[in-house]
């Protein structure tokens, strides 16, 4: 899902990193932000779940999405609350390019 959305943004500048090669500077720079999985808790996200509980990011917008998952996408919304990010008010449980297009684009605009 993360190749679709990333394909939805082109012309964007568009950094994709897999949480288990994540660095916390990493995060300052974005405006919007989207984080998936596929199940609640994976170990690769402990660091990015501590930077997140540890850093403001009021008024950028983020998303969340899970192929697979309502379980996940709730845990991913936890998980963004006290970094203080606009989650956008519904996650993107599919696959679906024409869906993940609809949704890219109201989150972004």
């Amino acid at each position: 899902m993360a190749e679709k959305i990333t394909e939805t943004l082109a012309g964007c500048r568009v950094v994709s990193i897999e949480a288990c090669n994540f660095s916390g500077v990493q995060i300052l720079p974005a405006e919007v932000y989207f984080f998936g999985c596929e199940k609640p808790n994976p170990p690769s996200f402990r660091y990015l779940e501590d930077v997140l509980n540890h850093i403001n990011l009021a008024g950028r917008v983020c998303g969340v999405f899970s192929s697979r998952s309502g379980e996940a996408v709730n845990y991913l919304s936890d998980m963004v609350r006290d970094s203080e990010l606009a989650l956008h008010r519904e996650p993107l449980l599919s696959s679906e390019r024409e869906k993940i297009k609809n949704w890219v684009g109201d989150l972004i605009h």
